[in-house]
């Protein structure tokens, strides 16, 4: 019983232990998917293996269950069902992951023995981490302690919830986690540089050469010279259009106008009226946090300084505990406040010595450490600065004698300020923290220059009327039935938005995948539907979208399915960079037809530039002085003989002549062991993120809830 009742205590850190330990690691058995005579899209996809969403419904379900039982073992009553929520929202990627490394164990026989298994959960190996996020099995320092471990784990798992949740919940995260560290091992421990590759690596580094050149930038040639067509950049993209970067994702772009619903008289004097009628009552109240959660309808009872509008601020500082300021306007409510204190901030000043749990893990000696102290400086005060220097494991204040100066009552924990601010000064006392048992000596207490303001609210939204809203739907519905037809060209919506007095906001390349827009709060979603609606087209005009505060309406003007765009869906920016890349080709072959001749000299007066000089460059680096980043340029000057001019090369500011001076070779050292075991380390540090990227691509994995909820199967 008196483990049931230990873990009963623990009752507030559930909701975290289930939800950590669930969304976090714990993935599940794959269900059989569900049969059905109507086909469903896949909502994602890992291996090969679609999941549909009568799949993950399942999926969710199978989980929750495992949770409710946990729950309702260890806490006595049902799991709220915004678990059931945080799974549906969060547990989709983390199976997703699970099943993509899944299938690299099984191709490479990684598994977890039982010894293993045994060993993580309470024997020699024990991963502390697996406790310490719920509460279990630590120390007054929050870490893991084994003989917290040793001393309780047999009577925890006399509660068969407990056991469920050892078992199926810390076990199978375990399990997990130790599956993944030993694939990262294999990874890593098979990831080294060879002596070849280091050696490579400290010649790059090392080694330098000293070139003279001439630099043709690209600017040197005009736009109308390199005369850049459509038709040239529409061949560039046919060449280059599967590469990734052109790679798009659904998306759209739109333009919108606003119509605010402003709240009508009647709408505020709603909301004025009910609170009103609750001044008095406020001011007689006496639990100022049920008069709130009770009145209000934000329900704020995190009472404090607050934020007032300008002209009630100062009203609030001049006011007497227990007046109650208002009605008055807030944004989107009417407010009334109750002034709970309205005075100068107390300080108080001591010094202390901490006995550490940490240092003293045995209490009784601790106590009889800390009573021992008291008596003695209480007969010998100033023996206090060399006891602190002796005994406190307080880091913080030890430098300082073991004092705190003038802190106010919110600064530290309950014990130690109940001593320091209730305590007669001169008082040397103890007390018991999470943290050990502190020996205090009240120095001193002040009244702060700081005012101290601590108010409770009580709010009434202003909620817009259905005749308020409907007005604003009429003006909306006049605008749109404004254009005759549904493929309207972008001037034409201009315009009529300059009539109507009206500010059109672009939406830019909105991706399926956007979870919300500023303008458009939780609403979002409706907006989305209609722009990729696949019965929407381009110049298409929406039907009035309402919102809470405002009723929008939009306009289409493109959209691009996800894959590899056709030139005319491409993006306004891709085109801008493909001119930009052409126009640098064109540019590069103009200058190096104008940079022939037979020494630097000749060349650099074809060009209008000058000889320059690179010293010391090194071909990791790239950097060419006053120049950039050039790597093509450095390793056509690493590659050539000494006093050799090199044919004009194109590099990304434009085209270069080089002729090398020196060629300045590093000393070899007699082995390479220091440069391998850095490269190494630097190798092995990247792995993970490498291989989840590659793993991702291999598997194939996608989420495609957003685009599924979209725009449906």
């Amino acid at each position: 019983m008196a483990a049931i009742g230990e873990i009963r205590k623990r009752s507030w850190l559930l909701v975290v232990v289930i939800v950590l330990g669930m969304l976090a690691f714990i993935l599940g058995d794959t269900l059989s998917r569900g049969g059905g005579a109507i086909e469903q899209a896949a909502i994602a996809t890992v291996n090969g293996e679609e999941i549909t969403s009568l799949d993950y419904q399942q999926m969710v379900e199978a989980e929750f269950d495992k949770t409710n039982r946990a729950f309702q073992a260890l806490n006595g009553q049902p799991a709220p069902s915004s678990m059931k929520q945080q799974l549906t929202d969060n547990y989709l990627s983390q199976y997703l992951n699970q099943e993509m490394f899944q299938a690299e164990y099984d191709k490479l026989g990684i598994e977890v023995t039982d010894e293993e298994f045994n060993d993580l959960l309470q024997g020699n190996n024990v991963d502390g981490q697996l406790y310490e996020p719920y509460g279990f099995f630590v120390g007054p320092d929050r870490k893991f302690n084994r003989d917290s471990l040793n001393r309780l784990l047999p009577s925890y798992l006399q509660n068969p919830g407990f056991q469920f949740f050892f078992e199926n919940i810390i076990g199978e995260q375990a399990e997990k986690s130790q599956l993944q560290n030993k694939y990262f091992n294999m990874l890593e421990k098979g990831l080294y540089v060879t002596s070849y590759e280091a050696k490579k690596s400290f010649e790059a580094n090392g080694n330098t050469v000293n070139f003279d050149f001439v630099h043709a930038p690209f600017s040197s040639v005009t736009i109308e010279e390199a005369n850049v067509t459509e038709a040239d950049m529409k061949a560039y993209y046919a060449e280059h259009k599967n590469e990734k970067k052109y790679k798009q994702k659904d998306k759209v772009s739109f333009q919108f106008v606003e119509f605010e619903i402003t709240p009508s008289e009647e709408d505020l004097a709603g909301a004025r009226d009910y609170l009103e009628e609750r001044v008095e009552l406020f001011k007689e109240a006496k639990n100022d946090t049920t008069f709130v959660m009770n009145n209000s309808d934000s329900k704020n009872t995190n009472f404090g300084e607050g934020n007032f509008p300008s002209e009630i601020d100062s009203i609030v500082n001049n006011a007497q505990n227990g007046d109650v300021i208002g009605p008055y306007r807030d944004g989107d409510f009417f407010k009334i406040s109750k002034v709970l204190k309205n005075s100068f901030k107390q300080e108080a000043e001591v010094r202390h010595i901490l006995l550490g749990n940490n240092e003293y893990p045995n209490q009784v000696a601790q106590q009889e450490r800390a009573d021992s102290l008291v008596k003695a400086l209480k007969r010998n005060r100033r023996g206090f600065e060399d006891a602190v220097e002796k005994f406190t494991t307080d880091l913080g204040s030890k430098e300082k004698g073991g004092k705190y100066e003038w802190f106010d009552d919110k600064t530290m924990v309950p014990e130690f300020t109940k001593v320091s601010f209730e305590e007669p000064i001169g008082t040397i006392t103890q007390t018991r923290t999470q943290f050990g048992i502190h020996i205090i000596e009240v120095l001193g207490r002040r009244q702060s220059e700081d005012k101290e303001l601590v108010v409770a609210t009580v709010d009434s939204e202003i909620r817009r009327s259905r005749e308020t809203i409907n007005s604003v739907r009429d003006r909306a519905l006049e605008f749109i039935t404004s254009f005759d037809k549904n493929n309207v060209s972008d001037s034409a919506f201009r315009s009529a938005a300059t009539k109507a007095g009206l500010s059109i906001t672009p939406a830019d390349d909105i991706l399926i995948t956007q979870k919300d827009m500023p303008e458009f709060g939780s609403n979002f979603d409706q907006v989305k539907k209609w722009a990729f609606n696949k019965n929407t087209d381009n110049g298409d005009i929406s039907d009035e979208l309402v919102f809470d505060r405002m009723v929008a309406v939009a306009h289409l003007l493109s959209r691009s399915q996800a894959g590899i765009p056709t030139w005319e869906n491409l993006s306004q920016n891709m085109k801008n960079s493909i001119e930009y890349e052409v126009m640098n080709d064109k540019k590069a072959k103009i200058l190096k037809e104008r940079m022939a001749g037979t020494n630097l000299e000749e060349i650099a007066g074809k060009v209008n530039a000058s000889v320059m000089s690179a010293e010391n460059v090194t071909l990791s680096s790239s950097n060419v002085t006053n120049i950039g980043n050039e790597p093509a340029v450095v390793g056509t000057a690493f590659g050539m003989e000494v006093n050799a001019t090199s044919k004009p090369v194109a590099g990304n500011s434009g085209v270069f002549v080089v002729r090398l001076k020196a060629n300045n070779p590093v000393a070899i050292p007699d082995n390479f062991d220091q440069q391998k075991s850095a490269g190494t380390t630097q190798l092995r540090s990247n792995a993970k993120n490498r291989a989840f990227e590659a793993l991702k691509d291999l598997s194939g994995m996608e989420d495609n809830r957003e685009r599924v909820n979209v725009i449906g199967n």
